[in-house]
């Protein structure tokens, strides 16, 4: 991913905190500010330190006469420690004539803001893969039998030609009969790999001790907002494919749809499903297009 910029708010009435976070592999910055009195009281620059369990070291620069260093302050010290990169913090954060009641309920907002930030930011890396750095896992499997072997670097099994390794795709259906349809999602740009295609309901890896069903039923909840048990979840079929991304790399009810993972759902009717095969009206990814050129997963499907 490059470079990523999007909102947050928390809070309310006076002590409303608005925020713009971007959000690039190797930092990130923070700009903080009350919306109806905008303005610049502090900016603090967080460091993280090597050593594991130890908090990100902190400078500020305050202007004078602003109280605004502790939130700029606890802001960066949060960002930089969790996610292990430099990070930027600017704060403006106004409510007039404070009472001490008031300056706590200041702090308290903060942390609001924090717990936001926090899960936007592991939002945007997750999609962009960058969460977790370049040890983040997947399983490697045996190309013969399909047992599972062991943990592989994720980045290493997606570049060159590639190591065989588990993954999953989920095909989410709404109605019955011929009112059925299948819902598809286009991949967010942020997605390191086939960002912007046409795809599954929900794709991902199992992480390492994890069973397929129990990642499926997280990743389902992740993108879509759908909460589902594994064993709620049925079990279609296998495929095996290698694909080349072509950069050097290979590769129902309410949704809630987290848009640092999908920028559109699309409902096809299992009718239409041949003509996307043959990419009208366009490309299918190639898991899925592998997937659904199986006509016993096809069959499946229909039941």
């Amino acid at each position: 991913m490059g470079m990523h910029t999007t909102k947050v708010a928390v809070g309310e009435g006076k002590f409303t905190l608005e925020a713009q976070l971007t959000v690039t592999p190797r930092g990130m910055a923070v700009y903080a500010c009350s919306p109806e009195f905008a303005h610049l009281g502090a900016t603090a620059q967080a460091i993280p330190r090597p050593e594991p369990g130890r908090t990100a070291t902190v400078s500020i620069l305050a202007v004078p006469c602003h109280r605004d260093e502790i939130p700029a302050h606890d802001i960066a010290a949060a960002l930089a420690t969790r996610f292990g990169v430099p990070v930027t913090a600017s704060m403006g954060f106004h409510v007039e004539q404070a009472s001490k009641d008031d300056l706590q309920r200041v702090l308290n907002t903060t942390k609001e803001l924090i717990v936001a930030l926090e899960e936007t930011a592991a939002r945007i890396l997750r999609a962009g893969w960058d969460e977790g750095g370049a040890g983040a896992e997947v399983v490697a499997v045996d190309a013969a039998t399909g047992k599972a072997l062991a943990p592989v670097d994720r980045i290493k099994a997606h570049t060159g030609e590639g190591i065989l390794h588990q993954a999953f795709l989920t095909l989410l259906v709404e109605g019955q009969g011929e009112n059925m349809r299948l819902l598809l999602c286009r991949r967010s740009p942020l997605k390191r790999l086939w960002g912007g295609v046409l795809a599954d309901s929900c794709a991902g890896h199992p992480l390492p001790g994890e069973g397929v069903a129990a990642a499926t039923a997280r990743r389902i909840n992740e993108e879509l907002g759908i909460m589902r048990e594994p064993d709620e979840l049925k079990h279609l079929g296998h495929v095996v494919y290698r694909e080349d991304h072509g950069d050097g790399r290979c590769e129902p009810g309410e949704l809630h749809i987290n848009q640092e993972e999908i920028s559109e759902v699309r409902r096809v009717a299992l009718s239409e499903l041949d003509g996307y095969l043959q990419g009208h009206p366009e490309q299918l990814a190639p898991w899925l297009r592998e997937a659904l050129s199986d006509p016993s997963i096809r069959t499946a499907l229909a039941m």
